[in-house]
């Protein structure tokens, strides 16, 4: 009797585990760290590799942090595809990136993702801070990655679903903002609404824009906030080199920004003020200061310093 309940027990126990073609597997790769070629992100551990591609212009790991509580959405179809494969042997990235991989380890099987969305959290990451000018500025950006409702196709013939997949983090770096000005080449356009600070031929560039009168006066002046109309300062950055210096007054000094150089990025300062201390050397030597400014750009912002000096800007007595 007891040997017959027992084999009862079974049978109920076996039945309830066949979910028809839905078959349940745990697949972690959230410590592994992420690597990318080309479109391709992904991760190996051992004899597994996990794997995505998304189309650049999907911009899915854009360098700008996410709002709270809105993570870009990238339905998966198309395409986007999302893959885990396992081998006969330690993969390696070549199995991954190389069109013609190598002939070892062998795929023993293979699960393709046929339906979901992936979700990506931004954050940005901040390099040390200067110990001299308290300057933040931002190294690089993490992108925290996951699954919803992901549907997997299997080699044999089932399907496996996750509510929520942890793919985990995804690194990359920052563009480097120089910030390399010389502080004796900044220039005032005539029309007195713009301050410029860049370099012959240089590739970024630093401008006061809609300049209050009273900044630069005679006698010096009281420090001024920062604003988005009065005092609006901006840094850019380019993708190639701008005017040599004889045509670098034309280039900032006109109503609008020309078409080239192509501007990479460009950073509008939410904070801070200028300060000018005004002495008399052959001219009028206005030294230009900005406190305690923060940058912005999209979502993401650095911290540029307490104190930086802009430059010296010399007119005539």
């Amino acid at each position: 009797m007891k040997r017959l309940l027992r084999l009862l027990v079974l049978i109920v126990i076996l039945n309830g585990c066949d979910d028809g073609k839905l078959t349940v597997d745990t697949i972690n790769f959230e410590d592994v760290t992420a690597s990318s070629c080309g479109e391709i992100i992904y991760k190996l551990k051992d004899s597994e590799a996990l794997f995505m591609k998304i189309p650049a212009e999907k911009n899915a790991f854009l360098n700008d942090e996410t709002l709270l509580d809105k993570p870009r959405e990238i339905p998966i179809g198309g395409e986007v595809t999302v893959r885990y494969r396992f081998y006969n042997g330690k993969v390696a990235s070549d199995n991954i990136c190389v069109v013609a991989g190598p002939i070892t380890p062998v795929a023993t099987g293979e699960w393709i993702a046929k339906s979901g969305t992936i979700q990506i959290i931004t954050k940005a990451n901040y390099a040390t801070t200067n110990t001299e000018t308290g300057q933040k500025k931002i190294s690089g950006y993490n992108h925290a990655v996951v699954y919803k409702n992901i549907v997997f196709s299997k080699s044999d013939g089932t399907e496996q679903k996750y509510d929520t997949f942890t793919f985990g983090n995804y690194q990359t770096t920052a563009t480097t903002l120089p910030f390399s000005f010389d502080p004796k080449l900044v220039e005032q356009c005539s029309s007195t609404t713009k301050i410029f600070n860049a370099r012959n031929n240089g590739t970024e560039s630093l401008v006061i824009e809609n300049v209050d009168p009273s900044l630069i006066q005679k006698t010096g002046s009281l420090p001024q906030p920062i604003s988005a109309t009065t005092n609006r300062l901006v840094y850019r950055l380019y993708k190639s080199s701008l005017p040599t210096s004889t045509l670098l007054p034309e280039y900032f000094c006109g109503d609008t920004t020309p078409l080239s150089p192509v501007i990479s990025e460009e950073w509008v300062a939410t904070e801070g003020t200028i300060e000018v201390i005004t002495t008399t050397s052959g001219g009028y030597l206005h030294t230009i200061r900005l406190k305690k400014v923060i940058f912005k750009r999209g979502n993401s912002s650095f911290y540029y310093g307490d104190d930086m000096l802009f430059g010296e800007l010399l007119l005539p007595e």
